[in-house]
């Protein structure tokens, strides 16, 4: 319940494992203000071989950082590589905070990789979840790229 004036962080998720190419999604958000439902529009384009995307490729392009033991892992790294004739930054426009932070670099130069890194929160980790990260680039279209970030925890 939430009071008159104010407001909360609505998480919608959107499952593409069974969706190909363009999709657009419009969930409802219902509320009892008076006012009439409320619709949120998705677009998205579901990339079947992710290593051939444009103007960056990320690999890997899932980022699994579970834990299979009592040795801690609460950082990775991974690579995006610049696969147009520009110079590009990228930057992080949604993350789950409260989870994991990631440091990409502040320029990836045209035809070159750099390396990324994801670093767990303390707080989170002793949690499984399945989450992303969305980079937005400079580029002319303003791409993003939303990245999955998948933990689980499996100690002895």
């Amino acid at each position: 319940m939430l009071a008159v004036g104010d407001s909360t962080r609505l998480e919608i998720i959107l499952h593409t494992k069974r969706y190909k190419n363009k999709i657009i999604k419009q969930p409802r958000i219902e509320s009892n203000e008076g006012q009439p439902d409320k619709t949120v529009k998705i677009q998205a384009e579901i990339l079947i071989q992710p290593d051939s995307t444009y103007p960056i490729v990320i690999s890997p392009y899932k980022l699994n950082i579970s834990q299979f033991g009592e040795k801690i892992r609460d950082e990775m790294t991974f690579k995006i590589q610049n696969v147009s004739d520009q110079d590009l930054k990228a930057t992080i426009v949604d993350i789950p905070d409260e989870l994991f932070e990631v440091k990409i670099p502040d320029k990836i130069k045209a035809g070159k990789t750099a390396e990324a890194v994801l670093k767990l929160r303390e707080g989170s980790l002793e949690q499984s979840f399945e989450k992303t990260f969305t980079i937005e680039l400079n580029d002319e279209a303003k791409t993003r790229f939303s990245i999955p970030v998948h933990r689980a925890m499996r100690l002895p």
